[in-house]
């Protein structure tokens, strides 16, 4: 049985970022207080209780807050299908969705490859930016270099935007590609520096694997299950997602 095999592969509902905006209703301009007017009629304090029950009503379906889909595991493995893997949650625990988008998308490229190359590196910037479009410039600029280098192969990702006093507002990656064709990571290495500085950041690597056993693969999963952590994540607008990651589909064996 293959790696890819024993994973949950049917769930392909990935949610991008948390949304946490909320939106209210002035009940008093919704639903005019009658209580001062004067009915002829013996109905009116039945038609003054209807409308108070209107405004309670209304009131309390504009204090309801929209469900949240973050959920936090403190555990020290994620289970995913019939793996059960470690991961990197001292401290602050991890956010499922982002453990899942990372578990997924890497058994995704080992479905598709039989050796991988699993790399995790840092971009900094200057300033705040209030959205991510910096990041989808970069992965535009890098996906070309790429495939003007090594040609048309996929690329898995996933990435995580933070923000904290002394760092500013930075992005943690995990980047994928065939290990066949790229051999020296350091060129990967090269092309992402010089994408990201030209755009005036930062550029730090953490460190790579090669995936091509289960081994490997569990201490990449470990490795990069630090992009899920949930200390300074959050401090965005709320349409900025906190993270993201690449839609790879699993190669259906024949």
């Amino acid at each position: 049985m293959s790696l890819a095999k024993k994973g949950r592969f049917d769930d392909h509902s990935f949610i991008h970022g948390f949304d946490t905006s909320e939106h209210g209703f002035n009940t008093e301009v919704l639903t005019p207080n009658n209580s001062r007017q004067r009915l002829l009629t013996g109905e009116s304090s039945n038609i003054q209780l209807l409308d108070k029950t209107r405004i309670l009503i209304i009131a309390k379906e504009a204090k309801k807050r929209k469900r949240s889909f973050k959920t936090i595991t403190t555990k020290e493995h994620y289970q995913y299908g019939d793996y059960k893997f470690a991961i990197n949650s001292k401290k602050s625990g991890c956010y499922t969705q982002i453990l899942n988008a990372l578990v997924t998308q890497t058994l995704a490229m080992q479905s598709i490859y039989k050796r991988f190359l699993f790399m995790r590196f840092d971009l900094h910037q200057g300033s705040f930016t209030p959205d991510n479009e910096r990041i989808t410039t970069f992965l535009k600029r890098l996906r070309k270099r790429l495939i003007y280098r090594y040609g048309h192969t996929k690329f898995g990702y996933v990435w995580v935007r933070e923000e904290s006093k002394t760092k500013g507002v930075h992005y943690h990656f995990v980047f994928m590609m065939d290990g066949d064709i790229v051999r020296y990571p350091s060129n990967i290495h090269d092309q992402v520096r010089q994408v990201w500085e030209d755009m005036g950041g930062t550029f730090h690597f953490a460190k790579h694997h090669y995936i091509d056993n289960e081994e490997k693969l569990r201490e990449a999963i470990l490795h990069g299950s630090y992009l899920a952590k949930t200390r300074s994540k959050g401090n965005r607008p709320d349409q900025t997602k906190d993270y993201a990651a690449s839609r790879l589909k699993f190669k259906k064996e024949i």
